[in-house]
């Protein structure tokens, strides 16, 4: 009997325990559902993964322009040139009304769908960061709404950014987190290039070993402390990188990356740079989360001349 009430007693100091991990979570959680996301660069000689035909696979989905937009006014380090590509507004407003028309019975598979998502993301942020932030304020956090108030009209549904990126998440593939960009600095950097279905997996899987390579975005490890440094997304979504599937196993998920984060381990090693991931291997790392960044992901503020 007594044992049986030290384990009932056991129990239940387990179980408060975990109600106050979560309680204490819930804030980073819900951040990390809201996150709620320089010169000319050569068309012709970008190494990015690119499909040399159907670039509009997509009935009325105009591709090519905002295809060159990326290209133009997005440096190789993911910063964006927001003065340049104000002057082509109209541009890209093409391309945004082109998303609201596409019917939404047309994707042929996932991955087309996964890519709609995804251009879709992170063309309106780029819009809604024209018209809200720039010359405004010092990133998206600054705008109440940003991410959860202001609507936009995507595949003939009006949808918020969040909204947008849960279509995305629903289709289960992790490396979406490596793809949309929420227009701050440590956001994943923006590619110079549109998502599309024919290079899918070759485009995600340069955004995921870019982050991960990343020493200020992505991973640092310190290999004398064996501690590995890793970027916040990793924990506000760690039920996607984990295989969660439900709310609660995803806050759960939240739960234990916060606490000792090991289950993340085996993701990383897979897109991490090959010396950090054979010591993950052989001596997993005490892991630890960068602070966030939010500062707006502008030329502006992070070309070589502005930090002199």
């Amino acid at each position: 009997m007594v044992s049986r009430r030290i384990r009932l007693r056991t129990c239940k100091q387990l179980f408060v325990f975990c109600v106050a991990i979560a309680v204490v979570l819930l804030p980073s959680w819900r951040a990390g559902l809201t996150r709620g996301d320089e010169r000319n660069i050569a068309y012709a000689t970008s190494g990015a993964p690119r499909a040399t035909s159907g670039l509009n696979p997509l009935p009325g989905l105009d591709m090519e322009d905002y295809d060159r937009l990326l290209h133009t006014y997005v440096t190789d380090d993911g910063w964006v040139d927001y003065g340049g590509l104000a002057r082509e507004r109209d541009a890209l407003k093409k391309f945004l009304d082109s998303l609201g028309s596409t019917p939404p019975n047309s994707f042929r598979d996932d991955a087309e769908r996964l890519a709609f998502w995804i251009n879709s993301y992170n063309a309106f942020t780029l819009a809604d960061v024209l018209d809200l932030v720039y010359g405004k304020h010092q990133g998206v956090q600054k705008v109440e709404g940003f991410f959860n108030g202001r609507k936009h009209l995507v595949a003939g549904e009006h949808l918020t950014l969040d909204e947008i990126e849960t279509r995305g998440r629903n289709l289960h593939d992790p490396r979406i987190h490596f793809a949309i960009v929420c227009a701050s600095t440590s956001c994943p950097k923006l590619q110079g290039f549109a998502y599309r279905r024919e290079v899918l997996n070759s485009q995600l899987e340069q955004a995921a070993r870019q982050f991960f390579g990343d020493q200020n975005r992505g991973l640092r490890f310190d290999s004398e402390k064996n501690e590995l440094y890793v970027s916040s997304i990793l924990k506000w979504y760690a039920g996607d990188f984990t295989g969660a599937s439900g709310g609660s196993e995803r806050m759960w998920a939240l739960v234990k990356a916060a606490v000792s984060g090991n289950e993340l381990l085996n993701f990383i090693s897979k897109y991490a740079p090959a010396d950090v991931a054979d010591r993950i291997k052989r001596n997993p790392p005490t892991l630890h989360y960068f602070e966030y960044d939010w500062s707006l992901n502008s030329l502006d503020t992070h070309s070589p001349a502005s930090k002199r």
